[in-house]
């Protein structure tokens, strides 16, 4: 495909930093999302300006001719015979670190070049633990590339031409329905997107999870993954759980086997945690964590049988779009009730957002009142501070209460609204 997607919000991120020659840029995300894509682009707009094709190193661990390095050593012999004799900065692009052996060493020798320029990718989140980013004795920075918005989703259909429905809460159910790696998008396999997010999910096992760490029982990590997978959106409680693996086993599983593997599903990007904030308290509660999905579609691709669970997909897709715009993102809890999210931005500003379906379920209180817009509006009418708050859902009808905004979900993802 000659084509590529030019996925601005991610571009916009890292031009300041391609001439930077004393820092990595680490890009991670869920194997699929687009990583090595965007180095392509880098490399697209770098070529297309003042550098040379001379300076362009690209070092894909992935692929020919390069699936054989694997040591610290070879890399970076590898990446000397490259840039010999080459003058001025050199951008070194190197595709699934993750797949080298004591990666930190080769970074903390390159890197000594100071005519360096470094991008390198990552499908394995382990790489940005604390233990890790210690052993590099250099600058980095981190973005997290996440599988296409509804915004990208409808410009990349265009870019290909492939037919756009007029109505657009149609587009909206399929991209609810098939989710929205970059590759079902491109070429238009939507027949086929569970097939594809399953292959996804055990390249993810074999060359990302099993490549790392030593899985004493797959059964019972496969039944841990499915479990968290189809419970996406849900406050996870983890005697609950043990609960279900014991009946689906036939035996019993020990909380520190949970948690283990819970951290390795993280790290694989097939799920990220999204932990309580108490709000009285201005703490972090552990405990009744939710998991969001990388993507839609490993719910379907898990389950034949699953069908399309409403609320919680849009919560997924809400905590997706405000990951990818930089937003921390934790639950709320104000006493007994909760607020779907909060969200901080880098300037440590809040907002406050429920997200539901409809707003009118038919249910009327005695006081004429309708009960599902007092369950999403009252949490955020007892936040007694002056951050904004939403109520995002899919009515076309917009509602106004008490200085709480309401948004159209699909409008405010199409249009790329902030909060």
């Amino acid at each position: 495909m000659d084509k590529l997607y030019v996925r601005e919000r991610y571009l916009s991120k890292l031009r300041s930093y391609y001439d930077s020659t004393d820092m990595v840029k680490i890009l991670t995300g869920v194997r699929g999302s687009g990583k090595s894509t965007i180095l392509e682009l880098i490399i697209d707009e770098l070529t297309k300006g003042s550098v040379k094709e001379e300076n362009i190193i690209k070092i894909a661990l992935d692929k020919r001719p390069y699936k054989g390095i694997r040591s610290a050593g070879e890399l970076i012999e590898l990446l000397r015979e490259q840039i010999e004799g080459v003058s001025g900065i050199k951008y070194v692009f190197i595709d699934e670190i993750h797949y080298i052996p004591g990666y930190e060493t080769a970074l903390n020798v390159i890197t000594q070049n100071e005519e360096l320029s470094i991008f390198i990718t990552s499908s394995n989140g382990y790489i940005l633990h604390p233990k890790h980013l210690g052993m590099l004795n250099l600058r980095y920075a981190i973005f997290e590339i996440f599988t296409l918005n509804f915004d990208e989703y409808l410009e990349m259909k265009e870019l290909y031409g492939i037919v756009i429905s007029e109505n657009l809460d149609e587009e909206f159910n399929n991209y609810l329905m098939e989710g929205a790696f970059p590759y079902i998008v491109a070429n238009d396999i939507h027949d086929a997107t569970k097939k594809y997010s399953k292959d996804v999910l055990n390249e993810i096992f074999e060359q990302d999870i099993r490549h790392h760490k030593r899985i004493k029982n797959p059964d019972e990590f496969n039944a841990i993954k499915s479990y968290i997978i189809n419970s996406f959106g849900n406050p996870v409680v983890i005697n609950d759980m043990q609960e279900a693996l014991a009946k689906k086993l036939g035996k019993s599983v020990r909380k520190e086997t949970l948690y283990n593997y819970l951290g390795i599903l993280e790290d694989a990007r097939i799920v990220y945690k999204c932990s309580r904030f108490d709000m009285n308290s201005k703490r972090i509660m552990k405990g009744k964590e939710k998991y969001y999905l990388a993507d839609l579609s490993f719910y379907f691709a898990n389950d034949m049988y699953n069908t399309l669970a409403l609320e919680r997909s849009l919560e997924n897709v809400i905590h997706n779009y405000s990951k990818s715009y930089d937003y921390g993102v934790a639950v709320g809890k104000i006493g007994r009730m909760g607020v779907d999210f909060i969200l901080e931005d880098i300037e440590m500003d809040y907002a406050y957002i429920q997200v539901t379906d409809y707003m009118d379920d038919g249910e009327v209180l005695e006081n004429g009142r309708i009960e599902k817009e007092d369950d999403e509006y009252f949490p955020l009418e007892k936040i007694r501070d002056f951050y904004p708050k939403y109520v995002l859902s899919l009515d076309k009808i917009i509602r106004k209460r008490n200085g709480i905004k309401q948004r159209n979900i699909v409008d405010c993802l199409k249009n790329c609204k902030l909060f």
